[in-house]
């Protein structure tokens, strides 16, 4: 799908006089897609609307937006969707985090367990961060997910919880009927070892599948996102 022709924004919310004012990144973002004064730009600030404004004003380090118009597009997904995802590689990390946010998820969820192959550092999840709000403002979204953890494994455990573990029985269609509050758990590359598992269960979480095929873990988290959201979301729905 094409990307939108005009630069979207994060931004801060207007003033009481229609004016966005950017400083830092921001601002020099701007001037790397060389920006120009009178040029129009769409901007959204997480509140869910999305305003239409051109640049009134550039400096070195600051820059203001005059607000032309303003809508509340409907690109949230209704279904509150937390992907809890086991630390995997930087780069499938990366990955997952970008499609999660691509495919409408609240909230990105990073835990450890037994196999999993490192912690990441404050600085990694700040980074995580940037990929959820640069896949926004290209997927249209007008709120950001979060990014946050790492937490330790059984703290991402509840009733009803989906483990999307290999070769569980159980399939989407038939673990639950309709929700709008969801959390899908997904192990590590080299998968969740048995004792997990079975505190998993304990803990109510419902194991669910992902057909007969054993799926990579940075594929298993993006298509449980897409599969969620296409039974209980948006997705699909034009």
């Amino acid at each position: 799908m094409a990307r939108q022709s005009r630069l979207r924004l994060r931004v801060p919310p207007p003033s009481a006089e229609g004016v966005i004012t950017l400083r830092g990144p921001e601002v020099h973002h701007l001037r790397v897609r060389r920006v120009a004064v009178g040029d129009a730009l769409l901007c959204f600030d997480d509140s869910g609307v999305e305003y239409e404004g051109r640049v009134s004003r550039l400096a070195d380090d600051v820059a203001e937006i005059e607000v032309a118009g303003a809508s509340q597009p409907r690109r949230e997904s209704p279904l509150a969707l937390t992907l809890a995802q086991a630390v995997l590689k930087s780069d499938h990390l990366d990955l997952v985090v970008e499609k999660a946010t691509e495919l409408g998820v609240t909230h990105v969820l990073l835990f450890t367990c037994e196999r999993a192959i490192a912690q990441p550092s404050p600085a990694r999840v700040e980074r995580l961060s940037r990929i959820a709000e640069s896949a926004a403002k290209q997927s249209g979204r007008v709120r950001l997910p979060q990014v946050s953890g790492p937490v330790r494994f059984d703290d991402v455990l509840a009733p009803e919880a989906l483990l999307f573990h290999p070769g569980a029985e159980r399939s989407l269609t038939t673990a639950m009927g309709p929700r709008r509050d969801l959390t899908a758990i997904v192990g590590p590359e080299g998968g969740l070892s048995p004792s997990e598992v079975e505190r998993a269960v304990a803990a109510g979480c419902l194991l669910v599948g992902l057909g007969p095929r054993v799926l990579r873990a940075e594929t298993a988290g993006i298509v449980a996102c897409a599969l969620l959201q296409y039974l209980f979301g948006d997705l699909g729905s034009g």
